[in-house]
């Protein structure tokens, strides 16, 4: 727990996982899962008790679904530990179930949901550029298997991992200097789900000739269908010189609707995304299918909507369409805890990372914030208070290799993990077990 937001103590990450690692190492399958399960409902319990803000009694579903994954990591390594006792392959089969795991339940999993992970615990890394934050999830996971490993030469590999990551860790990239004039730019932060307060708001701060990012549901109605709404909006690009990005709703048949991010310059509408990722079991709307940059006098911008951001695929297909910045419309309600605030604004640090691209994030009562391609976070406004943050924006076309290919390492070690489980299972049916 206190490896997270609001705590942040990334060390104890090198220090907790080895310690469940050691726990789980020979108990076998069925007392490995509970135990794993045990850490699970705790860590998730404690990390994410805000859920019990939106979501009263079901909070402890959900904390019991998020634990059963850990839980059948633990069990599998736990069996094999067990199965194979001082097999020097165990530490790297654990890190590798541990890994597909996390990813099925962070990118693929009905309920995705891609927070509390080691990889995130130890923040934007050198490593993010290269296999993401699954990839740190990994590597965390195999040094505190190799530290919880019997024989000492594992033990020792795993020590040496940890000071690897402990060292990636301190020294993180450095603050990005850009060069270049950049792009103008001011979110507009307020809980206040107004058309009205965003437009009054952005007039008079006296910003022009830039970009004006507004929360997710600043405009919480389809705006399409208003033609004097959208005329306001249009009005203001006009007068002050601007490129508005803001949140809004679209009709579908059947009286469904899209959470979308609307781009509007003087001459009307250049650009929508539909959020590809709703919150589950809130009215977000219907999942988009595309993921594409809006073309902008500025320049390709990325549109998405706020929990897009939280997992890989979103920004990285947008990245690699051709988008140079991200401004964000993201909505994070007052009543979710500045707790819940804190833990999510990491998630776009190592988006920026990963992908090598300036992020501006508009949230309703925060994080709003600015952070460079190397995951610094290098302006915010306040948590709870309505504000205006003036920024300036820059552009990248440069591609990270994990933009490019470090996204399929997850989906590697996925395929490892069923293969390897699958062989191990066999072996296990052929073989019985001999009492130790």
């Amino acid at each position: 727990m206190l490896a997270f937001p609001p705590f942040s103590y990334w060390p104890l990450a090198l220090l907790a996982w080895p310690l469940l690692f050691l726990a789980i190492r020979g108990a076998g399958f069925r007392f490995g899962a509970r135990l794993g399960l045990l850490h699970g409902l705790v860590l998730y319990g404690l990390t994410l008790s805000w859920f019990w803000n939106i979501f009263q009694g079901a909070a402890v579903a959900l904390w019991l679904i998020l634990a059963l994954f850990t839980g059948l990591a633990c069990g599998l390594s736990a069996w094999a530990s067990r199965r194979w006792q001082d097999a020097a392959w165990w530490p790297v089969f654990s890190a590798v179930v541990w890994c597909a795991l996390e990813y099925y339940r962070g990118e693929w999993f009905a309920l995705r949901f891609p927070w509390i992970t080691p990889g995130i615990a130890l923040g934007p890394t050198w490593l993010s550029p290269f296999l993401g934050v699954y990839g740190a999830s990994m590597l965390v996971a195999l040094a505190s298997a190799c530290l919880a490993a019997a024989t000492a030469r594992v033990r020792l590999a795993g020590a040496l991992l940890a000071a690897v990551l402990a060292a990636l860790a301190v020294w993180r990239p450095a603050p990005v200097r850009a060069t270049g004039e950049g792009i103008p730019l001011l979110a507009v932060q307020s809980e206040n789900f107004d058309l009205t307060t965003y437009l009054k708001r952005t007039r008079d701060s006296g910003f022009r000739s830039g970009i004006a990012l507004w929360p997710e549901y600043a405009a919480p109605f389809p705006i399409r269908e208003g033609p004097d709404d959208l005329g306001r909006v249009r009005a203001l690009a006009r007068d002050r010189d601007l490129t508005i990005v803001f949140g809004t709703q679209r009709s579908l048949p059947g009286g469904k609707h899209a959470n979308e991010a609307l781009t509007v310059e003087a001459g009307g509408i250049t650009g929508s995304h539909d959020k590809n990722r709703p919150v589950p079991f809130l009215n977000d709307g219907e999942p988009g299918r595309t993921a594409v940059p809006v073309s902008t006098r500025f320049g390709k911008l990325g549109t998405p909507i706020c929990f897009d951001c939280d997992y890989t695929e979103v920004v990285r297909r947008m990245t690699t369409g051709g988008a140079e910045a991200f401004v964000v419309p993201s909505l994070d309600a007052a009543h979710w805890s500045r707790r819940q605030h804190l833990q999510h604004a990491e998630l776009f640090r190592h988006r920026a990372l990963e992908n090598g691209r300036w992020f501006a994030v508009c949230a309703s009562s925060g994080m709003t914030q600015i952070i460079d391609p190397h995951g610094n976070r290098v302006a915010q406004l306040p948590l709870m208070e309505d504000g205006q943050l003036p920024a300036t924006l820059h552009l990248s076309r440069q591609q990270t290799f994990y933009s490019r290919a470090g996204w399929l390492f997850p989906w590697l070690v996925t395929a490892v993990a069923l293969a390897w489980t699958g062989s191990l299972w066999w072996r296990s049916r052929r073989t019985p077990l001999t009492p130790a």
